[in-house]
């Protein structure tokens, strides 16, 4: 006999006089409460705590619809509303409708609403409202005459760090196989955090795509969520968005993954590549990224429905590191998706410079003393013994095996490089439970391969 209420997309409610199109504001917001609820599970009766939160509260109801029941507070007759909160629905709260009135959600697998039964689904909601400063335990909260609202907080550093060069796969403990060893900490790690400005300006903005990686991409069902492992300069972003889906970009270079941030994304300058369309534009405004080591990628366990790994392989220098990576990729991608891989080959084409007589080689990187004295300039303005001395000359010195070519006024830094014989990633991911490869090949003087993570029965 209780009738049934439903909250629209920019409706407010209120149990004790209904909907009402008077604008509600919530100036103080500082909290998001991400909740998932599957289908029988509910919300035991209460009121909201006015010590701990403040007027007004915002909830969004995703993917799954519920009906919310309230219940006024000491009273005998128990009068009850039912409110129904679609998917996609926004319901305000405030006023008597937090504090006099109790809610709740029933456990059940169904909802009742007009007459039709409604089989619930999976539902996240999104809470978003005011966290207040802590009231001392002598204090009265009457005494307070106007609650203050937590300070909204943000990391001072930006992309985040995960770790640190000396946690989990980068640890100093040498007994671990997948510890970083001193080539990749000297000749990968330190070279691409000193050449991170050129490496962009000379490369990141030519927006030099590889066709497989950027079919792969295009190939994804739209919105799907894709971890880019060792993403670099994010150069392969643009081309996820367009594609309709998301990213999220991890790198153990944290100067290279600064060059991530607000890249332009339009104008006559920007390579097809780079080009966002407009509507989605603001994704490259502040892109999901964080500093983080490929031994350990700090993403849940089925977390993304596909994942790439373009040019990190051919940096690491033991069968061991090349196989957590792997393990990784295929831990955070959900069953039924597909991963791409790809590393540098020993064989390269007849027009390339690059000819390998072994797979295990140093490749130079000519880097120019201007792009230097952006990335690090305490070596040139702290070094006593520096003067008279070229930035060039005492990059030279302070990285380990870098040259300094006088004749060019350059420093030479040698980038460790693994490159793949044909066979060899497959053999790889063969060592790697819970995946097939469903397509391999060679381009452009790669190796690839797209593996599928097996669907669990």
């Amino acid at each position: 006999g209780n009738s049934m209420e439903t909250v629209d997309k920019t409706t407010s409610s209120s149990p004790s006089a209904g909907h009402t199109s008077s604008p509600i504001r919530f100036p103080s917001l500082n909290q998001c409460t991400v909740n998932e609820y599957q289908p029988n599970q509910g919300i035991g009766s209460h009121v909201d705590t006015e010590t701990a939160f403040g007027d007004g509260i915002m909830s969004v109801s995703l993917n799954g619809g519920i009906v919310m029941e309230f219940r006024k507070s000491n009273d005998k007759a128990k009068e009850k509303k039912l409110v129904y909160l679609p998917p996609r629905s926004l319901l305000l709260m405030s006023g008597d409708a937090r504090y006099k009135w109790e809610h709740m959600i029933v456990s059940r697998m169904t909802d009742t609403v007009n007459g039709i039964v409604l089989p619930r689904k999976l539902r996240v909601s999104l809470t978003l409202r005011t966290a207040l400063e802590n009231v001392g335990p002598n204090q009265d909260k009457n005494s307070i005459s106007s609650p203050v609202p937590l300070k909204r907080v943000e990391s001072s550093s930006f992309p985040p760090r995960w770790g640190g060069r000396n946690d989990a796969g980068s640890t100093k403990d040498k007994s671990t196989s997948i510890a970083t060893p001193d080539t990749e900490r000297d000749h990968v790690h330190a070279v691409y955090d000193a050449i991170a400005t050129q490496w962009h300006h000379t490369r990141g903005k030519r927006g030099v795509l590889w066709p497989g990686a950027t079919q792969f991409l295009q190939r994804l069902p739209k919105g799907s969520l894709v971890a880019d492992v060792g993403c670099g300069d994010g150069k392969y972003f643009p081309a996820i968005w367009e594609a309709g889906s998301y990213v999220i970009g991890s790198d153990i270079s944290f100067p290279l993954l600064k060059t991530a941030l607000g890249a332009p994304s339009s104008g006559t300058t920007v390579p097809e590549s780079r080009q966002v369309n407009e509507n989605r534009r603001h994704l490259a405004n502040r892109p999901s990224v964080a500093v983080a080591d490929c031994m350990n990628v700090p993403l849940r366990t089925d977390s993304c429905d596909a994942a790439i790994c373009i040019a990190v392989m051919h940096h690491l220098s033991t069968e061991a590191r090349r196989v957590r990576c792997i393990e990784e990729l295929v831990r955070i991608v959900k069953p039924g998706g597909t991963i791409n891989i790809q590393a540098w080959s020993m064989k390269q084409d007849e027009k390339s410079k690059r000819k390998f007589a072994a797979s295990d080689v140093f490749v130079p990187f000519n880097a120019q003393p201007k792009y230097l004295q952006e990335v690090e300039k305490s070596i040139a303005q702290n070094d006593e013994g520096g003067r008279g001395k070229s930035v060039a000359e005492m990059y030279s010195e302070a990285y380990e095996g870098a040259e300094f070519n006088e004749r060019n006024g350059l420093v030479v830094f040698k980038r460790y490089c693994h490159m793949y014989r044909d066979g060899e990633l497959e053999a790889l991911a063969s060592r790697v439970p819970g995946t097939i490869v469903s397509t391999s090949g060679y381009e452009s003087g790669n190796y690839f391969i797209i593996l599928e993570v097996e669907k669990i029965n």
